[in-house]
């Protein structure tokens, strides 16, 4: 349930693959004792560096993080998300954007809301992209037409939004095979029953839960993707990275923060009456299905955890030579 955590052990697992030593430091609580522990645990070894992760589950509001780049020689730290921060989680950064030896965003967008809070700090900062979380096991699957939703089934996640283009096709006759691909983490009542009813009355599969290797076979059967979300595409959305290495066409919405690479190769969608159309359209063969395979493939190189593990390795040399 940890994006972070999920993209801190995938990196390791690259990395260790290309032969470096990783280890794994999670400490159940955060402070200078745990910080210090760590250092006298690796700080001896000159070709060591520490990369911190942040933020991630245990974290909490502790203020160590602050003084890491005075404990740790050598440091890294990749921040997720830092538009979202809170103003004193922001501000706990300051002592990174001037010893950190490189902050690491998954986005330029990123990397600008950093500068702007500490515009010193522009020799610092790198863009390394995040990576699909679905690895892709075999290859597309012939069989009928299959519209999925993939994520987590909850409220501001769209999930209304692909309910109710389930019901206007199935209005219009459309009997291609529908699914939602993910995990239940809404607990409210009356969205569960929402759920539930469409999936009886239009006929939607549900598949929880899944090992990702079962995603991955789940993916390489679907045809299309609709991914509403309802702040928008972006390069951090895990479920629409894995639906376009899987090959799918992806329906989404866009807005200001995405990528000028995901609006040239995903469909713009943004209402329900708009996406059952669209998908009319493809199937009917008046609208093509993908767009710019191109710069798709070189956008999605980008993305494998190899290409991502020697972008490390080249700024760890950097700092033990």
């Amino acid at each position: 349930m940890c994006g972070v955590a999920d993209y801190t052990y995938r990196l390791a697992d690259a990395l260790g693959i290309m032969g470096l030593e990783v280890v794994l430091e999670e400490p159940s609580t955060w402070s200078l004792e745990a910080a210090r522990a760590v250092r006298r645990r690796h700080g001896g070894r000159p070709d060591t560096v520490f990369h911190l992760q942040y933020p991630s589950l245990t974290m909490g509001n502790s203020l160590s993080p602050a003084a890491l780049p005075l404990l740790l020689p050598r440091l890294f730290v990749t921040l997720h998300e830092f538009r979202v921060f809170s103003l004193p989680r922001k501000a706990l950064f300051a002592s990174h954007s001037l010893l950190a030896r490189r902050i690491i965003f998954s986005n330029s967008t990123e990397r600008g809301n950093f500068q702007r809070w500490y515009p010193w700090s522009g020799s610092r900062l790198d863009v390394v992209p995040i990576g699909n979380n679905i690895t892709r096991i075999g290859g597309r699957v012939p069989g009928p037409e299959r519209l999925v939703y993939f994520g987590q089934i909850s409220r501001n996640k769209g999930v209304e939004h692909f309910l109710e283009t389930a019901a206007l096709l199935r209005a219009a006759g459309s009997s291609m095979e529908i699914r939602m691909i993910g995990a239940m983490t809404d607990n409210d009542p009356e969205f569960r029953s929402l759920v539930h009813g469409a999936v009886a009355q239009h006929g939607i599969v549900k598949r929880l839960s899944l090992p990702a290797d079962e995603v991955s076979a789940e993916l390489n059967a679907a045809s299309f993707a609709l991914l509403p979300f309802p702040d928008g595409v972006s390069d951090k959305r895990g479920s629409a990275l894995a639906a376009l290495d899987h090959g799918l066409t992806v329906l989404t919405t866009h807005a200001a923060a995405t990528p000028g690479w995901l609006r040239a190769v995903t469909h713009p969608v943004a209402t329900p009456a708009e996406s059952a159309a669209t998908i009319g359209r493809m199937l009917d063969g008046t609208l093509l299905r993908r767009k710019a395979p191109e710069l798709l493939e070189q956008e999605m190189h980008a993305r494998d955890w190899r290409q991502i593990a020697l972008r490390h390795v080249s700024l760890y040399r950097q700092a033990v030579g």
